[in-house]
């Protein structure tokens, strides 16, 4: 005799009381208690069968709820409200079915014509006055609208209060999700939503699907720019005329470290470059993602500003937009270089060592830098010391003892030690910028003899 576990929130119960035949207004009472629980809409009750009349207990009970009740004439058939009911549910279907492939076709439109993903969720936002954002696989907040919005980050197995996710239908095994505030109106946002899902769904693939085209050239171009004996200037042309580019237009470059927990901004990092650049390509290899970008949508400070603001742990180097290929191949070995020496996003400096290095060095000046260095790795052999350790050490501390002593965990006299062995097997005075100058220039290209 009960009908709850059957019941959808917000159906319709259609009764004509058969079977129910209760005197007492306690069982009514339980009776609509549960109903009210699920909760139903409201009871119709098709009186002249087994009720000629509403029994008082119902009434009583559904007025103490606050369950509508609706008497239905025995000149009614049951049936017949039962089809009025459905055809006006098929209407109100058809409505949003329509309202929501309306709101597909204009967001097709503004993606035809370029538009970001935020530009999406703005035009979507108007339609349900609700505010919206796409999760990636990781549970992190890669595009919103509105901004001042706040959404909880991580990824929750169970709904959500409140909140509506969609899974956009993108073909991958962890796809991204789109979360709506449910608003307080019967407004049926995952009948609206769904046409517009695929929308950007295609919308967040596009950029993945022509950066993946683009993998083997973007490579091919990093590649090239760190041969800097085996490829010429002629390679590096050919391969970003291969890559699609304007050489007349400026180059921006990025260059982000994406191994473990820095996985999870790729997402956010292709969503940012696309919607901040015209032009775009990016992929990812050897655990960094790399990015080419032209034709900023704003200025340079209000990109680097959203660029370096993604994760604020997450090794990220941003090179400010160069103007000739000479430049560009100089900044890719110093973006790749210096990624691996930060611990935060940073906006690189217009010139740095490694990049200067590398460009000057040729094999003979690499076979001078392992003589030079040569009498510390012989005495490191034989005594079992670290003199070369200690120089490197000292140099990568700015030549501060203090913070070289903690770092090597000795006292400043064997420090002092150290360092004057030091400068009599290479004949250099460590206490001047000459000497810290060689001795660095030296590390470097030993360096990158295995580079």
């Amino acid at each position: 005799m009960d009908p709850t576990p059957y019941l959808d929130p917000d159906s319709l119960l259609l009764t004509s009381g058969i079977g129910m035949n209760f005197s007492e207004e306690r069982t009514w009472d339980a009776f609509v208690e549960r109903l009210a629980d699920v909760p139903v809409s409201a009871i119709v009750f098709a009186t002249g069968m087994a009720h000629r009349v509403l029994p008082p207990g119902l009434v009583t009970a559904c007025a103490t709820y606050d369950v509508p009740l609706l008497e239905v004439p025995s000149v009614v058939p049951p049936l017949q409200v039962d089809r009025h009911v459905e055809s006006v549910m098929q209407a109100e279907r058809l409505v949003v079915v329509n309202r929501g492939w309306t709101l597909a076709d204009e967001c097709a439109r503004l993606a035809n014509k370029g538009a970001e993903v935020v530009t999406l969720l703005a035009a979507v936002f108007d339609t349900v006055q609700t505010p919206l954002a796409v999760y990636d696989a990781y549970g992190t907040v890669i595009a919103q609208y509105p901004e001042i919005v706040s959404w909880a980050p991580g990824i929750s197995k169970k709904p959500r209060a409140g909140v509506l996710n969609i899974p956009l239908p993108m073909g991958l095994n962890n796809p991204c999700h789109l979360a709506v505030r449910q608003p307080d109106n019967d407004t049926p946002l995952a009948s609206l939503l769904g046409p517009v899902a695929s929308i950007i769904a295609l919308q967040l693939n596009r950029s993945v699907v022509v950066d993946a085209s683009r993998h083997q050239e973007i490579k091919l171009l990093v590649t090239v720019c760190e041969a800097w004996e085996e490829a010429t200037h002629t390679d590096v042309t050919k391969a970003f005329n291969t890559l699609g580019l304007d050489r007349r237009s400026e180059t921006t470059l990025l260059v982000a470290d994406m191994s473990g927990e820095f996985a999870s901004t790729s997402w956010q990092l292709r969503v940012a470059l696309h919607d901040t650049f015209h032009t775009v390509r990016v992929t990812e290899f050897d655990g960094r993602l790399v990015a080419f970008a032209q034709l900023p949508r704003e200025d340079f400070d209000t990109v680097a500003q959203r660029l370096l603001r993604i994760h604020a742990r997450q090794p990220l180097v941003l090179k400010a937009p160069t103007t000739s290929l000479f430049e560009l191949r100089l900044s890719v070995v110093h973006a790749l270089d210096l990624v691996r020496h930060i611990e935060r996003p940073q906006l690189a400096p217009d010139l740095g060592l490694s990049a200067v290095v590398t460009a000057t060095a040729g094999r003979g000046a690499r076979e001078a830098a392992h003589r030079f260095l040569a009498p510390l790795v012989e005495h490191d052999s034989k005594r079992s010391s670290q003199l070369l350790d200690t120089l490197s050490t000292y140099l990568r501390h700015n030549a501060q003892p203090s913070r070289t002593c903690d770092a090597l965990f000795i006292h400043r006299n064997t420090l002092n030690y150290r360092l004057r062995q030091i400068e009599n097997l290479l004949r250099v005075q460590l206490d001047t910028v000459d000497g810290q100058a060689t001795s660095l220039f030296a590390l470097r290209l030993a360096g990158l003899e295995t580079h």
